[in-house]
């Protein structure tokens, strides 16, 4: 529902804003007369002086007018033509028409349209208004494009119009738009909604362009919002010069050429930058970029005869680029269809507003080139252009914002995520870290011991040698060869441990019995628990099975199961087992040994923190036992949990997930 509301809008603008006022009595003047004898000034307060008005060519006084032929207005004369010889854009000529009233009226006034491009107006032979200065060469003359209302005084049932008119800098010359005649009030209510609007106009345009700009300089990414902010200041601009022509009207007739100038400038520029402006919002359609160096093309082209050029031959120009550009609508129309059927992001609202923006423009083209007689409309198309321009504009940066919002949570999500594994890193590497000093502490402290001890027997054998029997020699090589094992074997868990935690150690994983595998670890404690009168159990199922990697999977129950044979006392049993768990089988190590203290059992499986002590028959160890343990079993996603009570035994219980 929310989305049809800008559509709603949208059509509720332009159908409530283009409404025209409409005069149903529109009387036409024949052969130099209009018969107003049955106008209602209460009921159409205003009526065009639209018909066949007397014309003659030069400028003819009043009183010496003597007419050549008819004329239709409005329109111009070009073509105005007498025994064989046509008038043509430039030169003079002189109207005439007389208005028929059932009644003198009182306060009525004229309100002048667009006159090419001097006129002097006169009723019953009394000159009421110059407007620029009537000549009958170009030297003489002086432009004027000012739309004045002029007061009439007579109080007569007959009114006699002689309008004197010059032109020798337009293109086409004559009496182009109606000269409106009405009760004074709405005559000056009539040019007071036309400046209104031409304020409405500029005010929209102006600041919707303003807007966009500063939208852009906030956020350079998207520049459509910089072409369509100077697409609206250059059409809130030439608002100024159409409609009720405020800038001619307030600046001396002598800044004509350079008003006009400007005027013509601003309808040259629209073209490539409503083009730029379509080709910043669709940039997915790539063979717009061609047309798009064509229309830059030809707008510099006509821009640079503009401004050099003097009116009259630069308006005789421009009537071509009045026709490119109904032709480039017609284009511009097309590719817009190619955007709706492709589905891009906000054509539809844009056709809407540029499909009446489009009509409107064309209709001003075609009366601006006198081939239709209609109202100049544009400004309200250019209102609803913008209108929409301005929804589909902010449709883009609302989804643009929320695209960002989005990746911004993504981005959010994305740091947590590599937070967490830079804390896991971190923590990995204080391991190591731990690791490598507890490596360093065993080599300088722990090995110290019984590399010395084997240093002592070697230096006793070699003093001793020759009073030593045969005997005494290898009971002392045997105690060497037992304290280099042991130096060997604290040396390989390390490096076990290290692989381990660096994820550099290879599982070569298979399926195996595990029975068998405990059996084996069994078969080789048996001597230390046979020293110690313990009973070993192995009772896990003959026909469980497993993907693991046999070494290791073996090292776990070894070190577990030395671990429970050091701290258990004579004729203690020690069982191996399983139980179900809820991803599958969970292995226990159960002694009935001395069990482990609550303090120490936090720390069991830390490499930083030495969690050793003497067994039973005061069996020293090296403390990294357990934490290989844990190592192996993190190296599978695993979990192990220990259960102790001091002199009733403990209870290792591991899982390794089988996926």
């Amino acid at each position: 529902m929310r989305s049809f509301i800008p559509y709603f809008l949208f059509c509720l603008v332009i159908f409530g804003g283009c409404k025209q006022d409409i005069e149903t009595y529109s009387p036409i003047a024949k052969e130099g007369v209009l018969d107003l004898r049955n106008w209602n000034g209460d009921v159409f307060p205003i009526v065009s002086l639209d018909g066949d008005w007397e014309f003659t060519d030069g400028l003819a006084e009043p009183e010496n007018f003597t007419k050549e032929g008819f004329i239709p207005v409005p329109g111009a004369w070009n073509k105005f033509s007498n025994n064989g010889k046509t008038h043509g854009g430039q030169g003079a000529g002189t109207y005439k028409l007389k208005i028929l009233l059932d009644k003198p009226v009182k306060n009525l006034a004229f309100l002048v349209g667009d006159i090419s491009t001097a006129f002097k107006l006169y009723l019953n032979g009394k000159l009421l208004i110059e407007n620029g200065k009537v000549g009958k060469t170009k030297e003489e003359m002086f432009p004027s494009y000012k739309h004045p209302i002029v007061l009439i005084n007579e109080e007569s049932k007959e009114l006699n119009i002689t309008l004197q008119i010059s032109n020798f800098y337009h293109v086409t010359g004559g009496l182009r738009k109606s000269i409106r005649i009405g009760q004074t009030l709405p005559i000056f209510e009539a040019k007071k909604r036309q400046v209104a609007l031409g304020w409405v106009v500029f005010g929209a345009t102006f600041f919707m362009g303003l807007y966009h700009l500063i939208l852009f300089l906030m956020r350079r990414v998207d520049k459509s919002a910089l072409w369509f902010g100077l697409f609206c200041i250059d059409l809130s601009l030439r608002g100024f010069f159409t409609g009720s022509v405020f800038i001619y009207e307030i600046t001396p007739d002598s800044f004509w050429i350079f008003l006009h100038k400007l005027d013509i400038l601003t309808f040259v520029l629209a073209l490539p930058l409503f083009s730029v402006f379509l080709k910043a919002v669709f940039p997915e359609e790539k063979f717009h970029q061609f047309f798009n160096k064509g229309f830059f093309a030809v707008s510099s082209v006509f821009f640079i005869v503009v401004l050099f050029l003097p009116s009259s031959e630069y308006m005789y120009y421009i009537k071509f680029f009045q026709w490119f550009v109904g032709s480039a609508i017609f284009y511009f129309f097309a590719l817009i269809v190619v955007t709706i059927v492709k589905r891009r992001e906000g054509a539809i609202l844009f056709s809407l507003g540029s499909f009446i923006l489009f009509i409107t423009t064309l209709n001003d083209i075609l009366n601006q080139s006198l081939v239709i007689k209609a109202e100049y409309i544009a400004s309200w198309g250019l209102l609803a252009f913008l209108f929409s321009q301005t929804v589909m504009l902010s449709l883009r940066f609302s989804n643009a914002f929320v695209r960002l919002e989005e990746l911004q949570k993504s981005l959010e999500q994305k740091v947590k995520e590599r937070t967490k594994e830079l804390a896991e890193a971190k923590q990995v590497a204080e391991e190591a870290n731990s690791l490598k000093d507890t490596f360093l502490s065993l080599v300088t402290h722990d090995l110290r011991s019984p590399i010395t001890t084997v240093i002592g027997i070697v230096q006793l054998i070699k003093n001793e040698y020759k009073q030593m029997d045969e005997a005494s020699i290898l009971e002392w090589l045997d105690r060497a060869e037992h304290t280099s094992s042991q130096s060997l074997e604290m040396i390989a868990t390390l490096l076990d441990l290290n692989r381990l935690k660096s994820g550099s150690f290879p599982l070569d994983n298979s399926l195996i019995y595990v029975y068998p595998e405990v059996e084996g670890v069994l078969l080789k404690l048996l001597p230390q628990a046979e020293s110690k009168k313990i009973q070993l159990k192995n009772e896990i199922p003959d026909d469980l099975k497993l993907n693991v990697d046999r070494t290791l999977f073996a090292e776990i129950f070894i070190n577990l199961i030395s671990n429970s044979i050091k701290f258990c006392r004579e004729n203690d049993i020690i069982k191996i087992g399983t139980v179900e768990g809820q991803r599958g089988p969970e292995f226990f190590v159960e002694d009935t040994g001395i069990g482990i203290p609550k303090d120490m059992i936090p720390n069991l499986f830390a490499t930083e923190i030495k969690s050793t002590r003497l067994g039973t028959k005061n069996e020293s160890g090296t403390g990294l036992g357990l934490p290989l343990v844990y190592s192996i079993i993190k190296a599978y996603n695993g979990k192990i949990s220990v259960e102790s009570e001091e002199k009733n035994g403990s209870k290792f219980i591991f899982s390794i997930p089988q996926f």
